[in-house]
């Protein structure tokens, strides 16, 4: 006689939560198990999140219980689930930048305020935790903040496996790694769950499920859809479950020839041998040489923190140049502002909305109007017509497919995709002939991804210049005709094929320049 398979690792059943009168998670059941990869997929808004803050101890659920290892459980911090054995491993990393790894992860450990830290041992145990698994760091006693983004998640992935966990929750890992580094944190995941951890991912990348994951689950508004295994599975049918409609895909990396400038255009964008002046915690730039013609689409790979931000600054008049020239349509920029660039025809898509890009406290329709073109253009003089706003708003949500019940509403009620539309409407309303985007599919799911990318291609089809700065480098084969590597404030390029990832990936990392 058969005994009977062991329970579930982790389950959740007919788990509910609502803020206010969304109902975020609506009676999700789902079984994790060790030994297991699962992947959770779902549209902006669908709940992903929310159901895998409920199990790691961030919020309690309205309705419904958590079961650990067949037993109910409840949390009431996320500090109880890790010493309950789940820890969840953030998008936006939970560290100090300031503490070293070490430091960091003791913070992650139970103890005494009164117990007394061998420091030698302590260091002794991270070091050999990070060679058992293959998380290679830096010397413990380095800072946080010296470390680049991959090393940052596998301190992430240390203070988790130190804290003896055996659930690891990960939310969009690989959003800002290079290609190694995703290889590197496969082969990691791959090794603890051969060692019996239940893992869970959170991501919009669908190749990334079908080569990862063992099971995966799709959420929708808030319910689950399916729960099924990976294999046989395939891309249509995984996005048409996630959406409910087919998606076309966009291609990944080709090896499509660039496409070439017209001659005797002038470009929409020159920048000539320019530099930005040293600065404490800021990438300096030198010596950036980038020509953008209308109607070109020109690419900016790179890690996080390697002059991006910067050079969208520059572009936008936020940060001035030491010295070299930029030219906005053959018109040579004298002391570059924010106003002068945009009444050259600069805009911007900033790579974090939230906080660059939107005012959260005010309604949609506000953030709309927070573009000097638009109000001017609207309200001629000193007076501002109420009626004549919301009617510029109302057709701005038709066209842009913001969906929300009111102009009205507070910007923060929608899902990041429908925000990203908010910010890519205002900017586009000035008719831009250089757009400049940061990391505009960052954290959006693929129908939202998908709309955000035909925008890009249809502004520039219409004329425009684009400059897309991103780091996810399937992002930026898609769409652009020309590949530059940014690389401690250095460009580097152009890529000579797209289809050699090992190339790009050293471009990136400055194995290779």
């Amino acid at each position: 006689m058969t005994s009977p398979p062991p329970p579930p690792t982790l389950s959740a059943r007919h788990l509910s939560k609502t803020f206010a009168s969304l109902r975020a998670v609506d009676l999700v059941s789902i079984d994790f198990h060790a030994g297991e990869i699962h992947a959770v997929l779902g549209e902006n808004g669908a709940g992903k999140s929310t159901l895998m803050h409920l199990l790691s101890g961030l919020y309690r659920p309205d309705a419904g219980e958590i079961l650990l290892n067949g037993t109910p459980v409840t949390f009431a911090s996320a500090r109880a689930a890790l010493a309950a054995g789940i820890a969840m491993v953030h998008q936006h990393f939970m560290l100090v930048p300031s503490l070293s790894i070490a430091e960091n992860v003791l913070l992650a450990l139970s103890g005494s305020r009164w117990q007394r830290i061998d420091r030698q041992q302590l260091s002794h145990d991270i070091q050999a935790l990070a060679t058992r698994y293959g998380l290679t760091i830096d010397a413990v006693d380095t800072p946080v903040a010296a470390l680049s983004v991959g090393a940052q998640q596998r301190v992430e992935i240390l203070k988790a496996l130190a804290s003896s966990a055996r659930i690891l929750i990960l939310d969009e890992p690989t959003a800002v790694l290079t290609p190694a580094e995703v290889e590197n944190l496969f082969g990691i995941l791959r090794t603890l769950k051969s060692e019996g951890y239940c893992i869970l991912v959170i991501t919009h990348k669908i190749p990334e499920v079908l080569a990862l994951a063992d099971r995966l689950s799709i959420l929708r508004r808030g319910s689950l859809v399916t729960t099924r295994e990976v294999a046989g599975c395939t891309p249509e049918e995984l996005s048409t479950l996630m959406i409910g409609e087919p998606q076309t895909f966009l291609p990944a990396i080709t090896s499509t020839p660039p496409a070439q400038a017209p001659a005797n255009t002038t470009p929409a964008l020159a920048l000539d041998r320019v530099s930005t002046r040293a600065t404490p915690g800021r990438v300096t730039l030198h010596e950036v040489t980038l020509h953008i013609h209308r109607g070109a689409i020109i690419g900016i790979a790179g890690v996080d923190g390697n002059g991006q931000s910067e050079l969208a600054e520059l572009l936008l008049g936020l940060l001035p140049p030491s010295h070299g020239a930029i030219r906005v349509q053959g018109q040579t920029i004298q002391t570059p502002t924010p106003a002068r660039l945009r009444e050259a025809g600069v805009a911007l898509i900033p790579h974090d909305r939230r906080h660059e890009g939107l005012a959260l406290s005010l309604s949609i329709e506000e953030n709309l109007l927070l573009n000097s073109h638009v109000l001017t253009t609207l309200s001629p003089g000193m007076h501002f017509s109420p009626q004549r706003m919301r009617r510029f708003a109302e057709q701005q949500m038709t066209r842009f497919s913001i969906r929300a019940a009111s102009p009205a509403l507070p910007v923060s009620s929608l899902s990041g995709g429908n925000q990203q539309r908010v910010v890519i409407a205002r900017e586009l309303a000035q008719e831009p002939s250089l757009l400049i985007a940061a990391n505009p599919s960052r954290g959006l799911d693929v129908g939202a991804t998908t709309y955000v990318h035909q925008t890009l291609r249809a502004h520039a089809q219409q004329g425009a210049g684009v400059l897309l700065i991103s780091t996810d480098l399937d992002e930026i084969a898609a769409l652009s005709d020309r590949v530059y590597v940014l690389y401690q404030g250095r460009l580097l390029g152009p890529v000579a094929s797209l289809a050699d990832r090992s190339t790009i990936g050293q471009m990136m990392t400055g194995a290779q320049t």
